[in-house]
């Protein structure tokens, strides 16, 4: 009995085991390896402060700050995905393919070519409220009784079309050098810093919390309406709090590094193979899911033609639309 039970409880905690080890192996490879001629001992003594200055200055100013961005913009990503596909009932939802992050990236190109002057916790605040506006027009459709959620998906890429489409004409407008364009609307953590870190980490923090507060609503909600009411649960309600979490996640990524695709999307199917469907444990797993394939996204756009960086967004386009493609196939 002991054995099955001990059993048990590795089969359950494996899976966790398993992401965090990537996600620690990734995260070694962030740091240990870049365009820097070093060998492993003179990172090593940067890494704990004992080395030359300038080692210390690139590991501490610049590999760890994006590490540790990285990882947190991943499971930002990854727990809005989630949150949009329990609440909508669709398996395509995607905080940045619906077009929740394209309120955050209009907001991103007026600050770019210098239409808007905000210091930067306002600049932070701002993105949000941005992706908030278009996190309540996308809950107001689903409260359409009509709206399937295939045509939920569609609707919510022609609004994330819209949204690019509007930043893209305010970036030509104030004629912006190409890098900041690819960095907003493709992704990239080359300008990590520690103020970014703590934006996230504060907004990814609460956001996680009220999350686990709201998953004993998720089930119910993702039965039916019907069922919900009859369970107590006011799916409008609940709706518009999971859709408000996921804004604020998704505008908060923006603001960090852009537009990233398909993190949200992947993340929470990766996550039922991992631990099935009960709605906590999809929270936690795909947060922690959303965090891996971000950082592996990213040293696989940063190394595989180094000195050469490609957008983080290109990377996890290349994982993530032929799930997408798989995905709409299924519902056909």
């Amino acid at each position: 009995m002991l054995y099955l039970l001990n059993k048990l409880v590795l089969r359950e905690i494996f899976p966790y085991v398993a992401v965090v080890f990537a996600t620690l192996i990734s995260a070694a490879i962030g740091i240990f390896s870049g365009p820097s001629d070093l060998n492993f001992q003179d990172t090593y003594n940067g890494l704990i402060r004992s080395g030359d200055g300038v080692m210390t200055t690139v590991l501490w100013s610049i590999r760890i700050p994006r590490v540790v961005l990285t990882v947190l913009v991943g499971a930002s990503l990854g727990l809005s995905g989630v949150l949009i596909q329990l609440s909508t009932r669709s398996s395509i939802g995607d905080p940045n393919l619906f077009g929740i992050g394209g309120g955050a990236v209009i907001f991103m190109a007026a600050l770019t070519i210098g239409l808007i002057s905000l210091p930067s916790y306002g600049e932070f605040a701002g993105a949000i409220i941005s992706s908030l506006v278009v996190a309540l027009i996308l809950t107001s459709l689903v409260s359409n009784q009509d709206l399937t959620p295939m045509k939920l998906a569609i609707m919510g890429i022609a609004i994330g079309a819209l949204m690019l489409s509007l930043a893209t004409s305010i970036i030509s407008f104030g004629r912006v050098f190409p890098a900041q364009v690819i960095g907003l609307v493709a992704g990239s953590f080359t300008s990590s810093s520690w103020e970014l870190i703590y934006f996230m980490g504060f907004s990814l923090l609460v956001c996680f919390v009220v999350s686990i507060m709201l998953s004993g609503r998720l089930l119910p909600i993702t039965l039916g309406d019907d069922i919900a009411r009859s369970l107590g649960v006011s799916p409008v309600k609940t709706r518009i709090y999971l859709m408000s979490v996921a804004a604020i996640l998704a505008g908060s990524s923006v603001y960090a590094a852009g537009l990233i695709g398909f993190i949200g999307l992947i993340s929470p199917h990766l996550a039922r193979r991992f631990v099935g469907n009960s709605p906590i444990q999809l929270v936690l797993m795909s947060t922690m899911v959303g965090g891996t394939l971000a950082i592996l996204s990213d040293q696989i756009s940063r190394l595989m033609f180094a000195p050469i960086e490609l957008p983080v967004g290109l990377t996890t386009t290349v994982l993530g639309a032929p799930l997408m493609m798989y995905l709409a196939w299924k519902y056909k």
